[in-house]
């Protein structure tokens, strides 16, 4: 059975992919612990600042992941910030709707900063997810935090759908722009894209839950105790960033 690298299919490297998951995965319970207790606009764009940057210098995505991340954020934020800031309460009133109800300067705020803090978790997840090797997840799970194999091997199978999701989107993307010469506009148009896609996707999802599924028969897994070969070593560089986000998060709490 031909084996697909994942890891491949976001980054080529950066010096987040040399920093064990355990240290990762502190940094993103940090940064969402403080995203989480921070209630200021300007603690949220401050938080979801430094997860672009990390990134940035870190993940070592392409300008094409780059522009697929952001308009995911977009896509993702622009109608939630919209949707809150109508139903939002609040005093100082903006502008009307027409219908009575009034956007207020509020609920713009408070809006922004929830919509930051749905970001934040969601760019953290997405930097932890494309820079971490799931056979470095199954060895600091099992190895280090003695977690069950096969709860281990789930969180490892989840891990490595997500650029593997990722890939088979920009694929099917391609292929329906080279059917297509000349692109229909209009919102059911791009409906329907989005629907094809879906679909696309979900196949692809239950061809690789397949697979991964009969992989595992194969191998007798859950039959008796497993040998790791693969030692996980956490390097000095990783330990100063994790006291960085936990010192980073307690500041931020206390300065609250």
């Amino acid at each position: 059975m031909k084996h697909r690298d994942t890891s491949s299919a976001w980054a080529a490297g950066g010096w987040l992919h040399r920093i064990d998951p355990l240290t990762k995965g502190i940094w993103l319970l940090s940064t969402g612990f403080a995203s989480m207790m921070t209630t200021s606009l300007a603690g949220q764009a401050v938080w979801f600042a430094s997860v672009l940057l990390i990134a940035w210098t870190g993940a070592g995505w392409s300008l094409t992941r780059w522009r697929l991340v952001l308009g995911w954020c977009a896509g993702f934020g622009l109608p939630l910030i919209w949707f809150q800031w109508l139903v939002l309460p609040g005093q100082t009133p903006l502008f009307g709707s027409g219908t009575g109800r009034w956007f207020t300067e509020e609920a713009l705020v408070l809006a922004a900063a929830l919509t930051l803090r749905a970001l934040v978790m969601f760019l953290t997840s997405i930097v932890f997810a494309t820079t971490t090797e799931p056979r470095d997840v199954v060895a600091a799970l099992v190895g280090k935090l003695r977690v069950p194999p096969k709860f281990a091997y789930a969180a490892a199978v989840a891990l490595r759908f997500v650029p593997l999701l990722t890939r088979e989107a920009e694929q099917i993307r391609r292929a329906q722009q080279l059917r297509t010469l000349t692109r229909e506009k209009g919102l059911q148009a791009r409906l329907g894209e989005v629907k094809q896609l879906s679909l696309a996707l979900v196949r692809s999802a239950l061809r690789e839950v397949q697979t991964v599924s009969t992989a595992m028969e194969a191998k007798q897994f859950g039959r008796g105790a497993r040998t790791q070969r693969r030692e996980l070593s956490i390097p000095l560089s990783g330990k100063l960033f994790a006291l960085l986000s936990c010192g980073a998060a307690i500041l931020s709490v206390w300065l609250i």
